[in-house]
């Protein structure tokens, strides 16, 4: 065995640490070294062997005392065009000594008639498209750069026995089971480990006799158990959105079957085992089900595109966003990440992907020039959802709503009936404050703002405001929204100060921002003067004086403006109705809109033709000029607070009373909250 040897020979670790689910054959070939020393021949196994652009089966001979990991032979150095350097003590491929069989290529056809490009932009587009065939492959690739580990540390095999299935359905495993095999996904083994097969009915009109109506997965509930989940954040996708760049043009690209792409690290192939009726199988590719499987395909993806990440790419999964000032920008950012991708084996589904737009979906939101949208697609999945019959339906809601939450002014609040139902051992009652909360979401999300993307160049307003039972937020730049936050407060923080409840709404809303800010001075803007001066407050309680150190981490300008003038956050806090026609309005509403005279309103509200009457009855029972008959049963839907005639029975939904608004007045402050509603972006 040297220079001159035919075959390919590998020392026998080699094959028991990447190669063991590979069964070898037995063989009674005697093998001899150069020096005529004889080897150990454990036996032959036959691989798939690439080297660039050439790819064949080999045999390969396994020894067990070999100096080298592997030997190459005369007959594969021949057939891969290798050449010999030994100056450099190295093997070269050169480009032009790799021969391909020629065959006919087709021309990559991307649909562009939704990227608005003229004739020659289409042209450069499609010309870059087809320098990268290999790319938009319809077979998923393989990375290189990282394998998908399963730790399992010391731990035994976990075994489990197959599940049962009928006539039909062994026979779409089995389906299933070649195709992969096909594919080089899974292939035969004998392992320790065995995991059941499960099928589950896709959401389609396919016939249940059909493979393709069902997914193929594996229940690894038991392996899941004994692995180590490794320790690598999945990105925020709040973040993600912020730090988009550009918005002028924009590709988004999806991986060919993404987990695919990523293979299993040859020690732990054997862990993936599964079982069936026909045998044991193992995977090859990472399958879904696998304990770690998101946060090891997210650093693989990361490793591959580091260069580009945060530049004009950003990633979540196998969802990769690319924007660019320009169409020419474009080009040369799509030619880099192509380049990247292709360079660590990986290829797209040209069916998902959509180049040059100025408009598109991204992670459930539409992005473009003018910011952040919801897809009316799948808020039209929420609105015509019924009612909930059941907790587990409550939080199936509350699921769905929670991702678009940055879009909605006091969703916390809003929301806090159906937080009532979720709590542990809380007995389904689906109230009419529940219907209501339920309505008001769905009707708020048909009706949400545009967000606009954040300019860091610019300084951000921060509004804040704290009322019973909730805290709310929103960030503007330039007098736009760029998120709205929300939260009730628990049951300690409601027993707080009404300073605590500012500061906290203030503490909370910088954190909940803080990605924004960075060493970038904000301008928090409160209806509560004390926060103005919290820094350099006397005796503060302990809390407080916590809070004010908190505060001192950030960069902070504040800003004093009373709740007639803090209208957007005094509306996120408190609770006030969609529209003023008729009598009521909230006691935030009322603080929220222009009043200039208490004493006037209060003068107005004595003198109203509707109710007067009651007002001067509650003032003065004991006034004869009033008709106290009439009075004493009316009085009872009425209260007077302070001067002002409230409704006792109608509250808004976190308990707030109804001022009632005399006849005078209304038609005024109708008109003015209607305003206040389209400045606020319909809060």
């Amino acid at each position: 065995m040297g220079h001159g040897s035919r075959e390919i020979f590998y020392f026998e670790e080699v094959y028991r640490n990447y190669f063991s689910y590979r069964p070898r054959q037995k063989t009674k070939d005697r093998v001899v070294t150069a020096q005529g020393a004889p080897c150990n021949h454990l036996g032959r196994v036959e691989l798939q062997i690439r080297i660039r652009e050439f790819q064949k089966p080999w045999e390969f001979h396994i020894l067990d005392n070999m100096q080298y990991q592997c030997i190459l032979g005369i007959d594969f150095m021949k057939a891969s065009r290798l050449t010999l350097d030994f100056d450099q003590k190295s093997l070269i491929i050169p480009d032009h000594l790799i021969k391909q069989t020629p065959k006919e290529e087709k021309l990559v056809d991307i649909d562009l008639t939704e990227s608005k490009l003229d004739d020659e932009q289409q042209r450069q587009l499609k010309a870059l498209f087809n320098n990268f065939k290999g790319l938009f492959s319809d077979q998923p690739g393989l990375m290189h750069v990282v394998y998908h580990e399963i730790d399992t540390g010391d731990k035994r095999p976990v075994v489990s026995r197959p599940y049962k299935y009928d006539r039909v359905k062994q026979g779409i495993i089995d389906y299933h089971i070649d195709k992969m095999l096909r594919d080089g996904t899974i292939c035969p083994i004998n392992s320790p480990y065995a995991s059941p097969v499960v099928l589950t009915r896709k959401n389609n009109d396919l016939p249940p006799d059909s493979p393709e109506a069902y997914r193929f997965a594996i229940d690894y509930r038991k392996l899941n158990a004994i692995t180590k989940y490794p320790r690598y954040p999945l990105p925020v996708i709040d973040d993600l959105l912020t730090n988009i760049p550009h918005t002028n043009v924009m590709s988004t690209l999806d991986l060919r079957s993404g987990y695919f792409q990523l293979a299993i690290s040859p020690k732990d192939i054997e862990k993936t085992a599964f079982i069936t009726r026909n045998g044991t199988f193992a995977f090859l590719r990472m399958p879904f089900g696998l304990s770690g499987a998101a946060p090891n395909f997210q650093r693989a993806i990361d490793i591959i595109l580091q260069p580009v990440i945060g530049r004009f790419v950003s990633v979540y999964m196998d969802d990769v966003i690319i924007t660019s000032p320009s169409f020419k920008d474009h080009l040369d950012h799509l030619t880099q990440v192509f380049t990247l991708l292709r360079d660590a084996g990986l290829t797209l589904n040209k069916e998902k992907c959509h180049f040059a737009r100025d408009k598109l979906k991204y992670l459930g939101l539409i992005i473009s020039k003018e910011g952040i949208e919801t897809d009316n697609k799948k808020i039209r999945a929420i609105t015509e959802m019924k009612p909930p019959k059941n907790n587990r339906e409550v939080s199936k809601f509350l699921g769905m709503t929670g991702w678009y939450q940055k879009f909605i002014p006091r969703y916390a609040d809003i929301c806090e009936p159906l937080y009532q139902l979720k709590k542990k051992g809380a007995k389904f009652n689906w109230s009419g404050e529940a219907q209501d909360s339920f309505d008001q979401i769905k009707r708020t999300l048909t009706e949400a703002p545009i967000l606009q993307l954040p300019n860091f160049s610019e300084q951000f307003n921060l509004f804040t405001d704290a009322s019973g039972v909730g805290i709310g937020a929103v960030l503007q730049q330039n007098q736009k929204p760029i998120a709205f936050a929300s939260r009730t407060l628990n049951k300690a923080e409601r027993n707080y100060t009404v300073t605590e409840r500012e500061c906290l709404a203030v503490i909370w809303a910088l954190n909940k921002f803080k990605t924004y800010f960075g060493p970038l001075p904000a301008k928090v803007i409160t209806d509560h003067a004390a926060l103005t001066k919290l820094t350099n407050g006397k005796n503060l309680s302990s809390r407080m004086i916590r809070w004010a150190l908190k505060l001192s981490e950030f960069n902070i300008e504040w800003e004093h403006r009373p709740g007639v003038q803090n209208v957007v956050a005094d509306l996120l806090s408190r609770n006030p109705i969609d529209s003023v026609e008729g009598s009521q309005i909230s006691c935030a509403a009322l603080r929220a809109l222009a009043i200039n005279s208490r004493e006037q309103f209060i003068k107005e509200q004595r003198e109203d033709p509707e109710l007067g009457h009651i007002y001067r009855y509650l003032e003065n029972p004991d006034d004869g000029s009033v008709n106290a008959t009439v009075c004493e049963s009316w009085s009872q839907d009425f209260k007077l607070i302070n001067g002002l005639l409230f409704y006792a029975k109608y509250f808004s939904n976190l308990g707030e009373l109804r001022v009632y608004i005399p006849g005078s007045l209304r038609k005024r402050y109708n008109e003015e909250f209607l305003q206040l509603k389209q400045v606020t972006g319909g809060l």
